[in-house]
């Protein structure tokens, strides 16, 4: 009991050291700013079937994933809920900010139709954060660089011209540079690509090790209209927050130490191998 407990503190020293990270630009006092100005401090939770539910949803709920666990990647949880929900809106086109190595557009491109056109922006190459961290650019759309259907856009996303993909998407994806501006920027240019009233915008971590990214969701509320405060939620079991015109739940909030009603079987082998 006594190495668990120290096991929980350390994960919990961990996080306040991300939290001291992220927060550079904005100190803990301007971010409780934001959102005392909307008397939000978290979102109401929706679960995956609540959700799926709004669409012609037929029970296919299996996903296919593909991951290399490496640095800055997105957990398989958030992944499989991306695939999933693009699945059940059957997206025909997809955005997101934010490319990385290219692991969230592989699994949309190979678990939706093959005609389903995915567009993904990321930094160009001489962009400063990647000399700051001294980031090699042949990772960013690894995995996804092959794909016939992934359009790999290079633009720092507060430069991007959006003016050609204007309201074509069924979905967007914000999982890019997570300071406050630019989750305000890349939340204002969602809305502008987002389709119809059946779209989705989806932003990767509004939570951190369970706990509300400040940053995060203060661009959200700053970046959406506050008459659209109402169709934002956390989906319950991820770190992902998701609006949609259509979403109008119940407010429901869970218990972070909670054990789900709702479990997940999942199966790994290994996908590949050095040299293989």
């Amino acid at each position: 009991m006594f190495n668990k407990i120290k096991k929980i503190g350390n994960i919990f020293k961990y996080r306040k050291q991300l939290f001291s990270s992220l927060n550079t630009l904005y100190m803990e006092e301007n971010l409780n700013k934001f959102l005392n100005k909307y008397g939000i401090d978290k979102l109401p939770e929706i679960e995956i079937f609540d959700l799926l539910e709004l669409y012609t949803y037929k029970n296919d709920n299996a996903i296919k994933l593909k991951t290399d666990f490496s640095t800055g990647i997105s957990p398989i949880n958030d992944y499989y809920f991306l695939c999933l929900i693009a699945k059940a809106i059957n997206a025909v086109k997809y955005f997101e900010i934010g490319t990385w190595v290219g692991l969230s557009a592989f699994n949309i491109a190979k678990n939706l139709d093959k005609e389903t056109e995915i567009y993904s922006l990321d930094i160009p190459a001489d962009h400063p954060e990647i000399a700051l961290f001294n980031i090699p650019n042949e990772i960013f759309g690894y995995y996804s660089k092959d794909l016939k259907n992934v359009h790999l856009l290079k633009c720092d996303s507060k430069k991007f011209d959006l003016t050609p993909y204007k309201k074509q998407f069924d979905m967007v994806f914000i999982d890019g540079n997570h300071t406050y501006d630019y989750v305000k920027n890349d939340t204002k240019i969602a809305l502008e690509l987002l389709k119809d009233e059946n779209s989705i915008i989806a932003w990767h971590d509004y939570l951190i090790l369970g706990d509300v990214n400040k940053n995060v969701l203060s661009g959200i509320l700053d970046g959406i209209p506050e008459s659209e405060h109402k169709h934002v939620y956390n989906l319950y079991q991820s770190n992902l927050a998701l609006y949609s015109k259509k979403f109008n739940f119940s407010k429901k909030y869970f218990d972070k130490w909670n054990i789900p009603e709702i479990k997940f079987l999942i199966e790994t082998k290994l996908w590949s191998q050095k040299g293989s």
